[in-house]
């Protein structure tokens, strides 16, 4: 598990970084790597309105990738 929860950091960390490199407020940016789709969905649903108009969730590798418009 411990292996596990890395590995999604990593990802996580490394995802940021590009996004914050090629993030422009016309392009749609993932949000994050969550180990679920249901905790995806939770978190998606947090922004939902008010940090994006739209968000998908769809599965990347182990994990689920939150994506949304550029925020």
């Amino acid at each position: 598990m411990r292996r596990i929860t890395l590995r999604l950091a990593v990802i996580t960390l490394s995802l940021t970084a590009i996004g914050g490199i090629a993030a422009s407020p016309a392009n749609a940016s993932v949000v994050g790597v969550y180990p679920s789709s249901a905790s995806c969905e939770a978190f998606g649903q947090r922004g939902l309105g008010t940090v994006w108009p739209w968000y998908t969730c769809y599965q990347s590798g182990t994990g689920w990738a939150l994506w949304a418009p550029g925020f």
